[in-house]
């Protein structure tokens, strides 16, 4: 027997009490089979990322159901889990199993969960000059991440029920591409006052237009679609100034502003069956110089700012 299964198998007696139940051999075995386990599953996202194109990821994204607002990077942690795995039944809305209890949903027993990076934080403490006295101020920062588990809808007793609402959603909802453009048109009026919006529907050579320089928005057509693309324009030049020069970065640009138009749609109707054949376009022209990192990242601080 080895020395190492020794240690696993001399284990003290006691009742879920981690300082009785493990040796400290034990517990360092553990941690350092934890690291592994981290390091494996790292290297399956990786290598799921490096084989998909920005125009996987925007479909992906088109398909995204936020429930536990796991981040981008963390939803493409646990598919590449699913896709590893061979889960075709993977939906994408994902809990922990606590939070399925809370909503009176059921794991399945015998479910095997995915797991998520969990960042943990510490908190330092420093002081910062302020208004000529130097007062004591408390800052997070990341020490590192572990693992959390969480469960897709299939594996839980909602998934039937899911299956029917969707059925209905098929047939009536995911009919519907945009929403009521009054609607988007009196959001964007509320929300953004600094833009000035023209309507001019006897000029309908392209959809619409946004200048930057007047904060300035022409709409061409009745369409929500084409109003939240505007805004997302001003949304990434002047708001989260994560656009690059127009003319060098041309469709760049244009993928960043259809993301924010996506995003702006769904907070209305999570359900909407979203067009994305004109974001598609350009995605096609930019894979080479569009890092997915830098993707994941920009379209991160794009849904922020639309939750905020």
């Amino acid at each position: 027997m080895s020395s190492m299964q020794k240690i696993l198998d001399n284990k003290p007696q006691g009742k879920n009490n981690y300082e009785k139940k493990f040796t400290p051999e034990q517990k360092q075995y553990y941690r350092q089979q934890k690291e592994i386990e981290k390091k494996e599953f790292y290297e399956l996202y990786k290598k799921f990322v490096e084989k998909k194109t920005i125009q996987d990821f925007i479909g992906i994204i088109a398909d995204y159901k936020q429930v536990h607002h796991y981040s981008f990077g963390n939803f493409f942690y646990i598919m590449a889990q699913a896709e590893e795995r061979g889960d075709k039944k993977f939906v994408g809305i994902m809990n922990s199993y606590q939070n399925w209890q809370k909503q009176s949903i059921q794991v399945l027993k015998g479910s095997k969960a995915y797991k998520v990076r969990v960042p943990i934080f510490h908190k330092i403490k420093k002081d910062e000059l302020f208004l000529g006295e130097f007062k004591e101020t408390e800052e997070k920062i990341l020490s590192y991440f572990k693992h959390g588990n969480t469960f897709d809808i299939w594996q839980t007793s909602e998934y039937e029920n899911y299956l029917k609402e969707q059925e209905k959603i098929d047939e009536v909802i995911m009919k519907n591409a945009e929403i009521d453009y009054e609607v988007a048109l009196n959001f964007v009026k509320e929300y953004f006052p600094e833009v000035e919006i023209t309507e001019d529907f006897k000029h309908q050579e392209k959809k619409g237009s946004y200048l930057p320089a007047f904060n300035h928005i022409t709409i061409h057509e009745r369409s929500s679609h084409t109003v939240f693309h505007e805004i997302g324009h001003h949304i990434t030049i002047k708001k989260l100034q994560i656009a690059k020069h127009p003319k060098e970065d041309y469709a760049f640009n244009e993928v960043l502003a259809e993301m924010t138009a996506y995003f702006l749609m769904k907070s209305f109707d999570e359900s909407i069956k979203y067009n994305f054949a004109y974001s598609n376009v350009w995605s096609g022209r930019i894979e080479e110089n569009f890092e997915v990192d830098e993707f994941i990242t920009l379209t991160t601080k794009i849904l922020d700012f639309i939750t905020r």
